[in-house]
């Protein structure tokens, strides 16, 4: 009678249940062939959360790993000639905003739950989660006319329509907060907050800052990650004429007082995953790591326009190039060439002066690779098969783990986890503010 009812209990629980040593908050999420999957970072439990459904074109993780949000083309677009041209970008896996739905689900799979439901008349970006895991904001065009862009804002366990709002027109993403319901934006009064519970904004400047609206990717204001009382971060024009060839990023302090962080020709700038130290990449190709006093702690010199992804506790930084994968220790400033498909590369150019105008619809990667304890990580190989250097990974392309000792370094050679047509992976939440921006290939 015990050996039965145990039986019965492994078939309830289902595949999820079957992979001892692991629950459901370690479980790795991807993109195969247009489906969302999960696995555990040993490899075993491959499992179809959310299977029959539209292409699956963008996916993120909720902070507190219990839930995802994907985006699905609609299913008329999905059969037309411009749904079937539409490409993920080969480096981030990012698709541009198009007519789609939006989705909850658990982590374990079951019924989702429609948190918007698609249009042919309206393109919808992907969902980014707010701090707290209780909201999801996206991005709406509606007749695919920028000049009709709006932004939303929706509680994740209710469906499409029901507990959502509208949020006022924003140059730049707005930014969520870590803790109260303040939401920080940029208009052509100038900057703003607002809160989602009440019925205005507060102007923190008198007009637009020098400069503004400056190209997409520094058109950016960001509430600094995990503070209760956090400070912001934004960028302004130092340069005679207003450009945006050279800018200051500034910090403001909850008391209103501002700083200089940075001066520099700089094209991109986020926060670090712990909130006490700045990311930015200069026209030059340099990625700097300044901490708040303004100090440089490193100057980096790596592939141009990789994807950078910070390591939970912040000590670590991913470089995720089309031809590298390169890994820094942020407290050593020790710099490893993980991965390579040995292109020739030279010496690194500069990145394009030519920036992305600002309303260019950018996005921010909705996760990172990295797993919670900040030593493992997941990759794409991409035809980047040479590891160290020295060693090609036999296994071929897939979604490889590796794991990290105490010093940074590699325990053992990546393990390839599964392959197939993979074009997006996401082992825990990322913040928007921790993100840079990208640009998905336009239809």
């Amino acid at each position: 009678m015990t050996l039965v009812l145990l039986s019965w209990i492994v078939l309830a629980l289902g595949p999820s249940a079957c992979s001892p040593g692991y629950s459901g908050t370690a479980k790795i999420a991807f993109v195969r062939d247009g489906q969302l999957w999960t696995i555990y970072p040993d490899g075993s439990g491959a499992y179809e959360v959310a299977d029959n459904t539209p292409p699956v074109v963008g996916i993120g993780w909720s902070p507190d790993h219990h839930l995802l949000v994907f985006r699905t083309l609609d299913s008329d677009y999905a059969q037309s000639t411009a749904g079937r041209r539409l490409k993920p970008d080969p480096l981030t896996g990012l698709v541009t905003d198009a007519p789609a739905g939006l989705n909850t689900v658990g982590v374990d799979g079951g019924s989702p739950i429609p948190i918007f439901f698609s249009s042919a008349a309206v393109r919808i970006s992907d969902a980014w989660w707010d701090p707290t895991g209780s909201r999801l904001l996206y991005r709406l065009t509606l007749g695919g006319s920028t000049s009709q862009l709006r932004w939303e804002l929706a509680q994740n366990d209710q469906p499409g329509g029901i507990a959502t709002r509208t949020l006022p027109a924003s140059l730049a993403i707005p930014s969520l907060s870590n803790g109260d319901e303040d939401i920080l934006g940029v208009d052509q009064d100038g900057l703003f907050t607002f809160n989602a519970s009440g019925p205005e904004q507060r102007w923190l400047t008198p007009g637009l800052p020098t400069g503004h609206p400056l190209p997409a990717t520094l058109e950016r204001v960001l509430w600094q990650p995990h503070q209760t009382q956090p400070s912001f971060l934004y960028a302004v024009s130092t340069a005679p004429n207003g450009s945006a060839k050279q800018i200051a990023l500034l910090l403001q302090r909850p008391t209103g007082e501002t700083r200089t962080l940075l001066t520099c020709s700089c094209q991109q700038f986020a926060w670090s995953s712990s909130g006490q130290q700045v990311l930015a990449l200069t026209a030059d190709g340099h990625y700097l790591i300044v901490n708040l006093d303004g100090s440089i702690r490193l100057s980096i010199r790596a592939e141009i326009d990789s994807v950078p992804f910070w390591s939970p506790d912040g000590r670590f930084l991913l470089l995720d190039g089309r031809h590298t994968l390169w890994l820094v220790d942020v407290q050593t400033g020790r710099e490893q060439l993980l991965l390579s498909d040995r292109t020739p590369l030279g010496p690194l150019s500069p990145a394009s002066s030519q920036l992305p105008a600002v309303g260019t619809l950018l996005e921010p990667m909705p996760n990172s690779l990295w797993g919670s304890d900040s030593r493992s990580f997941v990759f794409l190989t991409r035809g980047r098969l040479w590891w160290q250097g020295n060693s090609l990974l036999h296994e071929g392309n897939g979604l490889y783990l590796l794991t990290l000792n105490a010093q940074g370094q590699p325990l053992t050679a990546p393990r390839l986890l599964t392959n197939g047509p993979i074009t997006q992976v996401g082992w825990s939440y990322q913040d928007s503010a921790v993100s840079f921006l990208f640009q998905a290939p336009l239809l």
